[in-house]
């Protein structure tokens, strides 16, 4: 039989790459749609999505020919094509795994969130419908729960529920989008939502500095002000009259969990529920069965950024004992993950646990192990900045080299 052949948006980003190569070793043929702002060259984009293969040679070398790399954007009409590229595209591809999404949780003045996520997935539904129906994968969030802090279950959506930021609405705006879309249109489509996605559980690796990064760098960069500038300005000193630590407070509730998945379990998941024909028309939540609570992760936290002054303590304590000037930097520089400091919904899981059943795919647990290394990886990279220097630097080595030649 003729294998088939997927379009892939969103495959240079941290989860999109991850499916991408998971797609790409079940030999499926991929047109993996990139867009190309201009100063990035998609051979640069392409190795975000297969960095293993630096052998020295060109990327585009390396890759098989069932692969294919397209210059477009989902925010464009025809996905940023001519009419005939658009439509030899959508003679051919059979299933759409639609991974592009701008993450950022505020709209801004540009409304990025709801031309990306909403307008975006709006055009891959047509493109969808164009010549030869197509199923569609979906990658949500588990956050389209919003503020609710009861049971979701996987086919529940519209709950009258408000949201913590536009990043959630916008996600739970284009699910609303799709559903309508399904009714109408009779579309085959699967919805997958993961929960918060941290790095790869086998080597720490992570393209995305957020969630608990945005804490450790936060406590990684205290500790090393402390261990420089310990007779510094007293308005930042760690100690109290009596010469005892002064903890870290952090508004927060202790007993309430956060739910963590390694990419690399997100990404399986996917694919292996992808290839179920049960899946169609469905909705999975893709997150961890045993969240640990806040507590647990400031204490991890602590061994792993080597700050142990860490208190998660109730909004109210700021109100009698007013914030010191570290913990207002501290805040200021994590408030937009404040409102998850506070709980969140249980997630019910029995679709994804039916559908996964005997696949050999399970969520690792969170522990102190997995919590090191992911910090130590960020910690070696200078939490992305090194490489981010890397890939500069390879770039300008394979311009120099085509130079030469």
């Amino acid at each position: 039989m003729k294998q088939k052949t997927i379009l892939i948006t969103g495959a240079t980003g941290f989860l999109g790459s991850y499916i991408t190569r998971e797609l790409f070793e079940a030999g499926f043929h991929l047109k993996l749609l990139i867009r190309n702002p201009g100063h990035i060259q998609i051979k640069e984009r392409i190795s975000e999505v297969f960095p293993s293969f630096m052998t020295g040679k060109s990327v585009f070398d390396m890759l098989p020919d069932c692969i294919e790399i397209i210059d477009g954007d989902i925010t464009e009409r025809y996905l940023g094509l001519n009419e005939q590229d658009y439509m030899r595209l959508s003679s051919i591809v059979d299933e759409v795994f639609h991974c592009a999404a701008a993450t950022k949780f505020n709209n801004g003045h540009d409304n990025t969130l709801v031309h990306t996520n909403v307008n975006g997935t709006e055009h891959i539904v047509w493109f969808c419908l164009s010549n030869k129906p197509k199923k569609l994968h979906y990658i949500s969030t588990a956050y389209v729960a919003g503020i609710r802090r009861d049971t979701v279950f996987e086919y529940e959506l519209e709950k009258g529920q408000a949201f913590n930021n536009d990043y959630e609405k916008s996600k739970f705006d284009a699910e609303i989008l799709l559903s309508q879309f399904a009714r109408q249109y009779n579309i085959p489509i699967t919805v997958y939502r993961p929960s918060i996605i941290v790095g790869d559980s086998r080597t720490g690796f992570t393209k995305n500095y957020d969630n608990i990064y945005v804490f450790g760098k936060g406590l990684d960069r205290f500790k090393n002000y402390e261990l420089r500038n310990r007779s510094m300005d007293t308005r930042l000193s760690s100690k109290n009259s009596i010469g005892h630590p002064v903890s870290l407070r952090i508004p927060g509730d202790k007993h309430e969990t956060i739910n963590l998945v390694p990419v690399d379990y997100v990404s399986q998941a996917i694919v292996a529920i992808s290839l179920q024909a049960k899946s169609i028309n469905r909705t999975f939540h893709i997150v961890n069965p045993s969240p640990p609570t806040l507590g647990e992760l400031a204490e991890w936290m602590k061994v792993a950024t080597g700050f142990h002054r860490i208190k998660i303590v109730p909004r109210y304590e700021f109100q009698t004992h007013p914030a010191t000037l570290q913990e207002k930097l501290f805040l200021q520089g994590t408030v937009s993950l404040q409102p998850y400091m506070f709980g969140e919904p249980y997630f019910d899981t029995t679709c994804t646990r039916n559908q996964l059943s005997g696949a050999g795919v399970e969520c690792p647990l969170i522990t102190q192990e997995l919590i090191n290394r992911f910090i130590q990886y960020a910690v070696d990279t200078n939490w992305g900045k090194k490489r981010q220097i890397a890939a500069n630097a390879a770039s300008f080595r394979d311009k120099s080299i085509a130079q030469d030649k």
